[in-house]
């Protein structure tokens, strides 16, 4: 039988044989999850069939749940099911329907496999044709190798021991062991884009090359290797210690491309893109202390004293500081800047930046510099402004803007340096400055 042949040699390329011992089993009710579920009925030692009910399709959903309940029942092999809201839990986190219900899938899975020892892995029924069109979406997303070689037949403690096999085996698989199975009406619906490229891309393609699965098999392990290649230099780099949680400035400069990328990527817990990465590699090439670039996710990245390293944003922003400011000199340690009052000289190497002229009399009070803090606003332009929505449509980075010295009296914002100054508080009596270091003003 094709599909038993295909099943064993996944098994035995790819290790899974600790699947016979013990196993969580992903049971849709669909042809693949009912196929691999008779096939390992009778195989494995310890079994649980898990259905997750998504609350989706409503009726056609309880009927898909009691179907793989009754279908346990009648093989004798323990049966868990789950209800998960996954339309209000994708509008609560913002994200696709597809990937939070995988996202769910995946969280019940693993604690599962926690509170039971006696399982030893998670089996989910991803067949050739899944990986096919996996390759095709991330292709036409413009992701790396390790996106277009797919869908990995084993990761970590889940293991994909249908990874060889097509649907044409499955469905002959079913008509041969008399195997019932449930249809999912959403796989019809072309809006998912998985769908689409299911029903509308794949048939194109194959009036291309009819075998367009078992080439995008080839090409995922074609790729898988090349990936393991890779991955095995990156991991001898952190293994030595040659790397931490920062990378060395002199050995990202003299890293071979496809290692440094996937360095980066490691160091940045997988949450580059293609231009992130591109980013951080321009900076690297640079190499100029100080340098700084946000990226998505939270996180940017900096070249400091001969080190490049990713580092939270928010990190960025935890700059507090308040001082009065009187005649003459005011030195701000935290941000290594001096404020000039009444045309004061900074000590050298230190630059002006800034240039600001007041009326005394427009000035309420003593007047005081300190960091920006959530809520800022100032008068200017005939209109109350708030400072981050100014910051942003200039394009300020976070991590300047942390730095940037806001200077107050009793009633409020007076000036920002180099961005506003309140309205009517422009004159000629009083004069501030702002004096940074020179590598700072070479930013």
């Amino acid at each position: 039988m094709l599909l038993n042949t295909k099943i064993g040699k996944a098994i035995e390329v790819y290790n899974m044989e600790e699947l016979f011992e013990g196993a969580i089993v992903g049971f849709s009710g669909g042809a693949d999850s009912s196929a691999l579920v008779h096939y390992l009925k009778d195989k494995t030692k310890n079994l649980l069939c898990v259905h997750i009910n998504h609350l989706i399709r409503g009726e056609e959903a309880l009927r898909d749940e009691y179907f793989c309940r009754s279908v346990c029942e009648k093989y004798g092999v323990r049966f868990a099911s789950f209800r998960v809201d996954i339309p209000a839990l994708s509008e609560e986190r913002h994200k696709g329907i597809e990937e939070t219900a995988r996202e769910e899938r995946y969280r019940i899975f693993r604690g599962l496999l926690e509170q039971h020892p006696e399982y030893k892995c998670i089996v989910t029924a991803h067949t050739a044709n899944d990986n096919a069109e996996t390759v095709l979406f991330n292709l036409t997303r413009g992701s790396g190798a390790n996106g277009v070689s797919g869908i990995r037949p084993v990761l970590g403690n889940i293991v994909r021991p249908l990874i060889y096999a097509t649907r044409e085996d499955i469905l002959e698989y079913c008509t041969e062991n008399n195997v019932e199975y449930v249809h999912d009406s959403t796989n019809n619906d072309t809006d998912y884009t998985r769908n689409y490229i299911r029903h509308n891309v794949v048939p194109a393609l194959e009036k291309i090359n009819p075998n367009l699965v078992e080439a995008c098999t080839r090409l995922s392990e074609t790729l898988r290797e090349d990936r393991e290649y890779f991955d095995k230099k990156v991991d001898e780099l952190f293994e030595n210690e040659q790397i931490k949680d920062k990378l060395s400035l002199e050995l990202a400069q003299n890293l071979e491309m496809p290692i440094l990328t996937r360095t980066l990527i490691r160091l940045s817990c997988d949450k580059l893109d293609y231009k992130s990465i591109q980013s951080c590699i321009k900076l690297i090439k640079n190499g100029k202390t100080g340098k700084l670039v946000n990226l998505a996710h939270g996180i940017s990245f900096k070249i400091e004293r001969g080190y490049a390293k990713f580092i939270k944003s928010k990190e960025l922003e935890k700059i507090e500081f308040s001082y009065k400011l009187e005649a003459g000199l005011t030195y701000l340690k935290e941000i290594d800047t001096y404020i000039s009052l009444n045309d004061a000289e900074a000590p050298n190497g230190y630059y002006e930046v800034c240039s600001m002229l007041f009326c005394a009399e427009s000035l309420k009070g003593e007047l005081t510099v300190r960091n920006k803090v959530d809520g800022d606003t100032i008068y200017h332009g005939k209109m109350t402004k708030k400072l981050k929505k100014m910051m942003a449509d200039k394009h300020i980075p976070s991590h300047y803007r942390a730095k940037m010295p806001i200077v107050c009296d009793e009633d409020g914002v007076v000036a920002v340096p180099s961005l506003a100054i309140r309205d009517g508080a422009k004159g000629k009596d009083v004069s501030i400055k702002v004096y940074i270091k020179k590598t700072d003003a070479a930013k």
